[in-house]
């Protein structure tokens, strides 16, 4: 089989991702931002987006989605927590720079959601494809269900930790930490109702309950318009990103996430008995840039869009570094 239509389709699916972001940058900058009102009314626009995106699309297409999801058995099923703890790092460490930095508080969760979201499922995708396919698998299909499963418990961290935790580092969950504002940020309803389509979905996937086919076609509708309104919200949280005013964190973001992420995962999944092909997926997915979900988590909670905007536009801009090492480093991690 041609690699050209598995490469046409991954061009597809970054123009899905980018034009939305795109369309929301100029509806922000060029006709909000003529307005008096302009920035709060940016603002208020990406969340209400964001909110609608999260409990009307993404809380049935997660339930779909994990419903037929393969469940991992063996050795297979420690890949999510390798993918977990190199979340976990990434947010640590993005945290630990902000306090050691001096980052005023209001910064704090940008640095949380910089270092610990990754965009795997979009430059992950392509950059798999494009790195791993062979001969014997042209579109890289072994890699790219081993890299879904390294990013099955993705979703869950966001809604459940990354995203609230952002919050209570920023201050947005009270003047005061406490266990009473942590739990209100956890359970909000923007995290809290698509965690329980993720909990119903593997509920009914444990069960053996058949998922009917006309949800099939469903979730490809789900997923476009999750696509489109998350992007134009994500383009409008774009609006004062300002990476030059930003180059110190932007920086030290950087080495979290193409330096010690990538060192975290490789040497995690290592130890647990991870070889080739596997290794160089985990090397991949650990190795990308900061996630859209940063900029539609930043909108959510009210926190420094400015600083997280700024992150997501230079370390996605550094994939044209990083993604000429990974091709020199992947090759090597290629034995069994």
């Amino acid at each position: 089989m041609s690699t050209t239509a598995p490469v046409l389709e991954s061009l597809e699916l970054l123009l899905w991702m980018l034009l939305p972001v795109a369309a929301g940058y100029l509806l922000g900058r060029r006709v909000l931002g003529q307005r008096r009102d302009g920035e709060p009314a940016a603002a208020a626009l990406a969340r209400r987006l964001a909110s609608v995106g999260m409990l009307w699309l993404t809380t049935p297409l997660m339930l779909i989605v994990f419903w037929a999801a393969p469940l991992p058995s063996g050795k297979a099923a420690l890949l999510p927590l390798v993918g977990l703890a190199v979340h976990l790092a990434g947010s640590a460490a993005g945290w630990a720079a902000s306090i050691a930095g001096g980052s005023p508080r209001p910064l704090r969760g940008a640095f949380i959601l910089g270092g610990g979201t990754s965009n795997v499922l979009t430059f992950g995708g392509i950059s798999v494809l494009l790195l791993l396919a062979a001969p014997s698998d042209p579109s890289a299909e072994r890699a790219l269900g081993e890299m879904a499963l390294y990013r099955l418990l993705e979703a869950p961290f966001y809604f459940l930790l990354a995203w609230p935790l952002a919050a209570i580092a920023s201050g947005s969950a009270g003047a005061e930490w406490s266990w009473r504002s942590s739990f209100r940020q956890v359970f909000r309803p923007v995290t809290a109702v698509p965690l329980a389509g993720i909990a119903a979905g593997w509920a009914l996937n444990a069960a053996g309950i058949p998922r009917p086919g006309p949800l099939d076609g469903a979730a490809d509708a789900l997923v476009k318009a999750t696509v489109i309104l998350l992007g134009l919200s994500v383009g409008l949280g774009l609006r004062r990103a300002a990476p030059a005013r930003h180059l110190g964190p932007c920086l030290l973001v950087s080495a979290i996430k193409f330096l010690l992420m990538p060192a975290v995962g490789v040497g995690l999944a290592w130890a647990l008995g991870f070889r080739g092909p596997t290794l160089q997926v985990v090397l991949v997915c650990a190795s990308m840039p900061v996630a859209f979900m940063a900029v539609v988590g930043a909108s959510l909670y009210g926190l420094e869009d400015e600083l997280v905007g700024s992150l997501w536009i230079f370390t996605t801009a550094a994939m044209v570094v990083v993604v000429p090492v990974l091709a020199i480093a992947v090759p090597r991690l290629g034995w069994e």
